[in-house]
């Protein structure tokens, strides 16, 4: 009897126990993080992704990470919220294109507008990280930091040589003389006509790299030229140069600035979330990463993919809600497959007989890009922003050689003279490339005539702008490509305004990013305290050998991807430009 008492209580504590932990748990699925006030911490060491990786396993491993709305629509929240006293960024690393860059300076600009001290604490890094500083009315580094402004330079690999030591050959057609992109596997160096557009974009990061950073520091150009001319400085130099204000550890500077003050970390204060909610609501809808038919979703190869059948269905979404009152078209990719780019453009004609499309560009928005931008009711654009390359290409690559040195031998039983025409046995044939060369004349013109009717420019000024050319969020604005310079918050402003709000009404921003079930949420919020800043995974190695060797384009995967290797038409610039 006494056995049975001691069992029946163990299970009995086993039980209470589970039921506690569970009580728990549920109930912590509806906290928030506390909001102390006083000093803001930020502490920005990642790229922060247009968009949350809907993939559950993801995000076990790397937590409730932010993306960029979250950070732009929290720092503005922060500057109007009185509890918040000031914002102290403790910047380590920022692995992010140039027009994130602009739009985080111009959020943290905003909120030190307020009157707000902003001081930013440098652990070190390059130009976009200094870039960012320079947004803070004061910066310190740690003693043994060093500060690196390099300059900006663009880099092109060209594999001609390489595929032909293997006995592989690209066979690429394409329309305009810029559009280079194919020019990485079929040359050995770069056309005229893409030397001309690569330095020209190069020029204009520079001088928008000198100009930042002398409005931030309040030194003429002349100074910034000659510190990007320096390039790198420790802690006293850098110093004694004026590019900092003061040389502390981070700790430090904490106490000796705000000693008495509270602290609020962002991340805390962003997922704490806001008060109030609003009649009206705008649809935010991402077309971020290679646009490709099918669903969005994460791929080996590509990368984060843009699927037009999920844009096409959240546009549709928001068109048939009576709720939504407009439509924020948030694109951040380098084009991809026509067909699919072409099934967005087509939504958002729809969606515009019923309510308006604003076009909010991130990092990139060219080709197919552009192409599903320039229907909007109008089009921002950061000045980093690469964008434009209205052209398109198709191609394939002949691997006969490379069977050959492998001792494979192929045969082919076929009917039908172009049976083979996309197969990689052989190079295209004249008639063939004539048949491939046809079709994407006549995308082209039709690519045209949307960017001519979308933009209200005639057929003259578009070909002028056209070809392939890849142009800056600021060159594209003076060619009538994009209506304004500013970031996701200025479009989300002009898109109060086309609902007759003002400025200072609230809105409900709604997105469509599908939720994890009860279940994960559950498990998410159980493993997070102790998972950290998150897990990094070695990626698995491409199969396909021809994309082991391709340069990643514009932050993607490899363009020579079996997805873009099929014949069909595909619209994407040709390179990527980094400012150190």
């Amino acid at each position: 009897m006494k056995k049975f008492w001691i069992v029946f209580l163990v299970v009995a504590l086993l039980v209470g126990g589970g039921m506690g932990l569970l009580w728990r748990a549920l109930h912590s699925l509806d906290e928030t993080p506390d909001v102390a006030g006083g000093v803001l911490i930020w502490r920005v060491e990642t790229d922060y992704p247009e968009q949350r990786d809907p993939d559950f396993l993801q995000q076990l491993l790397h937590g409730r990470a932010l993306v960029l709305s979250d950070v732009l629509f929290g720092l503005k929240r922060a500057a109007q919220d009185d509890r918040i006293e000031a914002l102290l960024l403790e910047i380590r690393g920022l692995p992010t294109d140039w027009a994130k860059v602009e739009e985080l300076s111009t959020a943290i600009r905003s909120f030190a507008a307020t009157g707000k001290p902003v001081i930013a604490h440098l652990a070190g890094g390059g130009a976009r990280e200094y870039v960012l500083a320079c947004a803070a009315g004061e910066i310190a580094v740690p003693p043994e930091s060093t500060v690196m402004i390099l300059g900006v330079s663009a880099e092109q690999t060209f594999l001609k040589d390489s595929l032909a030591k293997l006995g592989i050959r690209a066979d690429f057609v394409h329309v305009g003389r810029y559009k280079s992109a194919p020019e990485q596997l079929t040359r050995d160096s770069a056309s005229a006509a893409n030397r001309a557009m690569t330095e020209s974009l190069v020029v204009d990061r520079y001088e928008r790299l000198v100009a930042t950073i002398a409005a931030g520091r309040e030194v003429t150009d002349t100074v910034a030229r000659a510190w990007i001319d320096t390039g790198m400085f420790d802690a006293p130099s850098a110093l004694a140069a004026g590019l900092v204000d003061d040389v502390a550890y981070a700790d430090d500077l904490r106490e000796q600035r705000f000693a008495s003050e509270d602290v609020t970390y962002f991340e805390d204060y962003v997922h704490a979330g806001g008060h109030g909610r609003s009649d009206h609501k705008i649809a935010l809808i991402y077309v971020a990463g290679t646009i490709m038919p099918g669903q969005s979703r994460r791929d080996r190869l590509l990368g984060t993919v843009a699927g037009s059948e999920t844009i096409v269905e959240r546009l549709r979404t928001a068109a048939e809600d009576d709720r939504i009152d407009a439509v924020l078209l948030r694109v951040d990719s380098p084009g991809g497959s026509a067909l699919a780019s072409d099934l967005i453009w087509h939504e958002v004609a729809q969606v515009r007989e019923r309510i308006p499309v604003i076009v909010s560009m991130s990092g990139y928005a060219a080709s197919g890009g552009y192409y599903v931008s320039c229907g909007a009711d109008s089009i921002f654009a950061n000045p980093g922003t690469l964008t434009g390359s209205i052209g398109v290409f198709a191609g394939k690559v002949d691997m006969t050689g490379l069977y050959e040195k492998l001792g494979a031998h192929r045969e082919f039983v076929t009917r039908g003279e172009n049976a083979l025409m996309l197969h990689n046995h052989a190079m295209f044939t004249p008639r063939q490339r004539d048949l491939l060369q046809g079709q994407l004349d006549r995308f082209y013109e039709r690519f045209l005539a949307k960017v001519s009717a979308g933009r209200s420019l005639s057929p003259q000024a578009v070909r002028a702008v056209a070809e392939g050319r890849v142009w800056s969020g600021e060159q594209a604005r003076e060619h009538g490509l994009v209506d304004v310079l500013g970031g996701l918050e200025r479009a989300l402003m002009a898109a109060k305004w086309m609902i007759g709000l003002t400025p200072s009404d609230k809105v409900s921003v709604v997105t469509y990013e599908p939720q994890l079930s009860f279940l994960q949420r559950l498990v998410l919020q159980s493993v997070q305290p102790t998972l950290g800043v998150g897990v990094a995974l070695t990626e698995p190695l491409p199969s396909r050998l021809i994309t082991d060797l391709i340069e990643p384009l514009g932050g993607g995967k490899a363009v020579a991807a079996a997805a873009l290797l099929d014949g069909q038409p595909v619209a994407m610039p040709p390179f990527r430009i980094v400012v150190e």
